[in-house]
């Protein structure tokens, strides 16, 4: 009798204590999160405040805006704390697993359930103590799974706003992030019934009904992966304007190769139709690939992005030209290990015709300073292109002035109502339509 008043007693201290087990867990993965920060270089995470129960516990973080150009632009909407960081406060309250009951009464096997609640005004460091902003604008909470993964859900209501002579609705947004334990891969989906705006002088903007979603794997400083977005439409009215779009969709991909970093990306663009006032374009579809790109050199481009946007003259002129000279510098190093540029499909139809063509861009493996060398650079390069495009397209000034001369010179060719072109370019011997080209030097 005693062993088994032994072993039920162990087992209730095992039950009774593993809250404040998983509470510890839940504080370490909350500080984890905290030190990863995966919304870097444009936000800066700070813990205010963590204070751990038995059952639940208390935390605060604050999201700190430190890219310039969002910051300046959110200043004056924005409080700032004592130290006149400008940003805001999120409040989290903590539910420890193993059990835990969502707000829809579902059971979750987790080590603790978390709800979030973004505090506007009222920074500094004694805010922490008061009671969170009332506002049910946003909806977040998330989950701590054993395997030190989490989920991260996003909801909005709707939104109405007056600025500038317009109203504004802001419809529901709905999205679900999904992160590992060493912040290394991201998985999320998300769909926004829209925005509609209206002007007092007639102006509407609807654009209804958006998903996307993504999966990625940091890779170095990259993130490489798939993403998706599709658009149900976007109609813009006004007294000088009337615009539809249908059924946008754009996919991407990029993966490393396996060979010296080197990083192959594609993306497709898909489109129904767009209206204009007398005209219907589409459907449309291009298809896009760039193989091996050197992961170092793109991580450099990175580097030279952020210093340009975290320089305290970003917004100038000087500072953006500096930052397109110094990425130039990296255009050798970008294409010296083979790159490949290939438009698969390019497709458009138009009131008047059928836009189609393709494009293919070969550079063979050379040294970047030997890239320098512009007859070197032209013997490595292997072209392929063809387009064909609708006549009554082209202006009759165009026609007349740029277009004629080359039907002249057998580069363009006429085929019923369309102009055709066939491009290509092999030992350093560019051609169209089998015509030579000279090149200069």
């Amino acid at each position: 009798m005693k062993k088994y008043l032994l072993l039920l007693t162990t087992v209730i201290a095992i039950v009774a204590g593993t809250p404040f087990a998983t509470g510890m867990m839940a504080e370490k993965q909350y500080h984890s999160m905290i030190q990863a920060n995966m919304l870097k270089p444009t936000f800066n995470l700070e813990t205010r405040h963590f204070r751990r129960g038995f059952f639940s516990s208390q935390a605060t973080t604050f999201i700190e805006i430190i890219d310039p150009a969002l910051r300046n632009s959110l200043s004056n909407r924005i409080a700032k704390d004592e130290s006149g960081k400008v940003g805001v406060l999120v409040h989290h309250h903590l539910n420890h697993g193993p059990i835990t009951f969502t707000a829809e009464k579902n059971i979750d096997f987790e080590v603790a359930h978390i709800t979030h609640q973004i505090e506007y005004q009222h920074f500094g460091k004694n805010s922490t103590d008061e009671k969170p902003a009332d506002t049910n604008l946003f909806q977040l909470d998330s989950k701590l799974h054993f395997d030190g993964s989490q989920t991260i859900n996003i909801e909005s209501q709707e939104i109405l706003t007056t600025a500038d002579n317009a109203t504004t609705t802001l419809m529901p947004l709905s999205m679900t992030f999904v992160t590992d334990r060493n912040f290394q891969t991201i998985k999320a989906e998300g769909n926004w019934k829209g925005v509609i705006s209206e002007g007092l002088q007639g102006e509407k903007l609807n654009a209804s009904d958006s998903e996307f979603g993504l999966d990625l794997k940091k890779n170095g400083e990259l993130w490489l992966g798939s993403m998706n977005i599709a658009q149900n439409s976007i109609v813009l009215n006004s007294s000088r304007v009337s615009f539809q779009m249908r059924d946008l969709k754009i996919k991407s991909n990029s993966f490393e190769n396996g060979v010296d970093r080197l990083i192959d990306s594609s993306a497709q663009l898909s489109l129904q139709n767009v209206k204009t006032a007398d005209k219907i374009f589409g459907p449309a579809q291009v298809s896009l690939a760039i193989n091996n790109i050197p992961a170092t050199a793109l991580e450099r481009l990175n580097a030279i992005q952020q210093k340009a946007i975290n320089s305290p003259s970003a917004s100038s002129d000087f500072a953006l030209q500096g930052a397109a000279v110094e990425a130039l510098t990296l255009l050798p190093q970008l294409i010296s290990h083979g790159i490949v540029i290939d438009v698969d499909k390019l497709y458009l139809n138009t009131p008047d015709g059928e836009i189609i063509g393709h494009f293919n861009l070969t550079l063979s493996k050379s040294n970047a300073l030997s890239l320098m060398n512009i007859p070197h650079l032209k013997s490595i390069i292997t072209l392929d292109a063809a387009l064909s495009l609708p006549v009554a397209i082209i202006p009759k000034a165009t026609m007349h002035g740029k277009i004629q001369p080359l039907l002249d010179r057998g580069y363009l060719r006429m085929d019923g109502e369309y102009l055709k072109s066939v491009v290509k370019m092999r030992n350093s011997l560019l051609t169209m339509n089998d015509k030579i080209v000279p090149l200069p030097y």
